[in-house]
């Protein structure tokens, strides 16, 4: 990668800790890496497409799919809320403490 591409890339900053927060140790027993690192692509989705990290607008399936999960339906966005890496509704959710 050139340092231009590098410059103009978005990217998103993961604190070293992040794989030891208590959040994310209860969201990989709950839905296994797969939870986590689906988590991590929904960041890298939002930091492209909603980088105030709003999902208003956005159902739960839709945002599922942004972070392509492949688990059960629902199943995601059920931890992610339950465990505030994400807030609000269905339709009005936002990504917990995004900026």
């Amino acid at each position: 990668m050139s340092a231009k591409q590098e410059r103009d890339e978005p990217d998103i900053r993961i604190c070293v800790g992040f794989f030891r927060h208590h959040k994310t140790e209860r969201l990989r027993r709950a839905l296994g890496w797969e939870g986590v690192v689906s988590l991590i692509a929904l960041w890298c989705w939002a930091r492209t497409n909603r980088h105030k990290g709003g999902l208003d607008g956005m159902s739960d399936e839709d945002i599922e799919i942004a972070a392509d999960w492949t688990g059960a339906i629902g199943a995601l966005v059920g931890a992610l809320s339950k465990i505030r890496w994400m807030d609000g509704p269905e339709g009005n959710r936002s990504l917990h403490d995004w900026e």
